[in-house]
């Protein structure tokens, strides 16, 4: 599997949420997969979709081979933000 570009992940959030889950699909995951793989419920991981989670943020990232401040860059300008 290439790398993904972080110039080709979307910029509008709904559509990049369903741009996640098509790049897990193709690498063989789905949100319930990684639920299961962690011993968590499918809530877990797909509330990363819609609001922060940085420990979900982060394991979709690393399956992504993604930072998360790639996938969700509206929530680290507000860290950046803050920390100034």
């Amino acid at each position: 599997m290439s790398a993904i570009n972080p110039i080709d992940i979307p910029s509008d959030p709904h559509i990049r949420r369903e741009w996640i889950k098509y790049q897990l699909a193709i690498r063989g995951y789905s949100l319930a997969a990684l639920a299961r793989e962690y011993g968590v419920t499918r809530q877990q991981p797909q509330a990363a979709l819609n609001r922060p989670y940085p420990k979900w943020e982060r394991i979709i990232a690393q399956v992504l081979e993604l930072r998360p401040e790639q996938l969700w860059p509206e929530r680290y300008a507000m860290d950046k933000a803050s920390s100034m």
